[in-house]
């Protein structure tokens, strides 16, 4: 595990793991803000993450690529139709549906394009310290869990408060056969992605020193805006395949 990894770990969380279990359902808003202490002068940036009705919404400050020559700044998760929808421009979104991911992993796979089933696991039993710290945080008792990095000196603090609970539905497919495929090792994402607990606070230190922090910032749970989980009839929808269709023709 490299630092890069930590760096996208909160975000990596908040899209990519599921639980069907049956609890209490959070509803609301949570904004963050994003700090790279190794580049000051970089712009900070941050996303806010809304649960309402059985669907997931996050919406990044700063565009985000999709894929090649594409770039988005919100991710709507549909779990009620199964489906993903990008916010790329002001005129137009992306769904993409399960059945549309399940066909290119199926392609990938076919061709080899994916990584060997075989690939090493994580490695709980060491890479992983559960410290018993704790803290609060913004009103919520937060937990410490401690993942640890490959050079010495390296890890990230991941503070949990199980107030939060979060059902994530479709994610948790998408991350078993896309995500982990073509990571290097198997990411440890149940570690913050599970239906007892949610992510406040995450901190990367390097040496001693602070050098990442992705922290919340704001919790509403009250008068919150639930129509960014809903789509507007003004902007519609385009395919996966007739996205790619039209930038291929764009380029010829």
């Amino acid at each position: 595990m490299k630092l890069s990894f930590y760096r996208i770990l909160l975000p990596l969380c908040l899209l990519f793991v599921a639980n069907t279990a049956v609890y209490a359902q959070f509803e609301g808003e949570i904004q963050f803000q994003i700090v790279d202490l190794t580049n000051p002068l970089q712009e900070q940036s941050g996303f806010t993450f809304t649960a309402a009705n059985n669907r997931l919404f996050i919406s990044s400050e700063q565009d985000v690529d999709v894929i090649t020559g594409l770039r988005a700044n919100g991710l709507l998760i549909r779990n009620d139709l199964q489906d993903f929808i990008f916010n790329t421009d002001k005129d137009q979104s992306l769904k993409v549906s399960k059945e549309d991911l399940d066909g290119l992993m199926n392609m990938l796979e076919r061709f080899g394009g994916t990584k060997n089933s075989e690939t090493e696991k994580f490695d709980w039993e060491t890479g992983v310290e559960e410290t018993g710290n704790t803290r609060t945080h913004l009103g919520y008792e937060l937990n410490e869990l401690r993942l640890k990095g490959e050079d010495e000196g390296q890890f990230a603090s991941i503070w949990l408060t199980s107030d939060i609970k979060v059902g994530w539905g479709l994610m948790v497919d998408v991350w078993t056969r896309a995500g982990a495929r073509f990571s290097d090792s198997e990411l440890p994402i149940e570690l913050v992605m599970n239906p007892n607990s949610f992510p406040l606070l995450l901190e990367v230190f390097d040496r001693g020193s602070l050098v990442y922090k992705a922290e919340s910032t704001h919790v509403n749970t009250g008068n919150f805006d639930r129509s960014v989980v809903e789509l507007s009839d003004d902007k519609p929808l385009v395919g996966l395949t007739e996205l790619m269709m039209n930038m291929f023709r764009q380029r010829n």
